[in-house]
């Protein structure tokens, strides 16, 4: 057959084998000289590395002290309801009618720079446990196109990551956020006593105004002219909140995870010295070859 001959079919064999047994495309990654995007490294390694960098790094930085509180992109504020009573309790306080009906619940709220402070007090506390929720989510991930996000937004794998596991990712954190819900405290709260207060306060002054009798005065204070126009409609809008905390911090606290996770997805694709690691390197280096 000859030695062409003979290297011809010690390939074909090589070839066949190879379909046979599933590693057709590894035989030719390896001929390509290591994968198909042309690399040490295939995209859906570097993008989960690029996320694991990004949740280690968030969660370090948001889990310091006020490391939610003092950034104004990620501090965690008042559910809206419960800022709608603070801003009518605050506007409406100087006003006899209103207030003999705040005296009726009975109830003395922390203010509402403590709750907002408890609140992210708790996030940061509950932050570094989010690493290994992060992880595993990231570990399991498939993307469904490694490349076309490579060359995609500054943010898209932050972005694929947030769609496909937000709702997996917030039930793994909701106990860790409801262990830091009972044990942080300031001004000797934690933040589920103070919310706990709040909430019955608020919720007892929903059903009072609620009254026959409650509306029934209202009405009458805004025909005297005790209470004006806008008064009345800031009471109006008074509405229940929910007593359980753990939700809404969980939701409010990945989402402050997640736009930290995103600017140092930006960073690695923009800043070499960034790229921490041999797959980084290898996977985002193919962003600055773009023309």
């Amino acid at each position: 057959m000859g030695l062409l001959g003979n290297i011809v079919s010690t390939l074909s064999n090589v070839a066949a084998e190879a379909v046979k047994n599933g590693s057709a495309q590894e035989l030719i990654n390896s001929i390509a000289g290591g994968n198909p995007n042309g690399g040490g490294f295939d995209i859906g390694s570097g993008l989960k590395a690029a996320l694991k960098v990004g949740i280690e790094t968030a969660a370090k930085n948001l889990g310091a002290e006020d490391g939610y509180l003092a950034d104004a992109a990620v501090r965690i504020g008042l559910p809206k309801e419960a800022v709608t009573t603070f801003g009518a309790v605050q506007s409406l306080s100087s006003n006899p009618t209103f207030n003999s009906m705040l005296n009726a619940t009975g109830f003395s709220i922390p203010d509402s720079d403590t709750i907002i402070k408890l609140f992210n007090r708790a996030a940061e506390n509950a932050a570094p446990k989010s690493i290994d929720i992060f992880v595993n989510a990231i570990t399991n991930i498939s993307f469904a196109d490694a490349e076309k996000l490579l060359f995609g937004e500054d943010n898209a794998a932050t972005t694929y990551l947030h769609n496909n596991t937000f709702t997996q990712l917030q039930d793994a954190f909701v106990p860790s956020i409801t262990d830091s819900l009972n044990t942080i405290k300031v001004a000797n709260l934690t933040p589920t006593d103070a919310w706990n207060t709040y909430a019955t306060y608020n919720n007892k002054l929903v059903d009072i105004l609620d009254s026959s009798a409650a509306k029934m005065g209202l009405e009458m204070a805004r025909k005297l002219g005790v209470l004006s126009d806008d008064q009345f409609e800031r009471i109006r809008t008074i509405d229940c909140v929910n007593p359980n905390l753990s939700g809404y911090i969980t939701g409010e606290a990945l989402t402050g995870l997640f736009s930290k996770v995103s600017e140092k997805e930006y960073d690695i694709r923009h800043n070499a010295s960034a790229r921490v690691s041999d797959v980084l390197q290898s996977v985002f280096g193919r962003l600055d070859n773009r023309g």
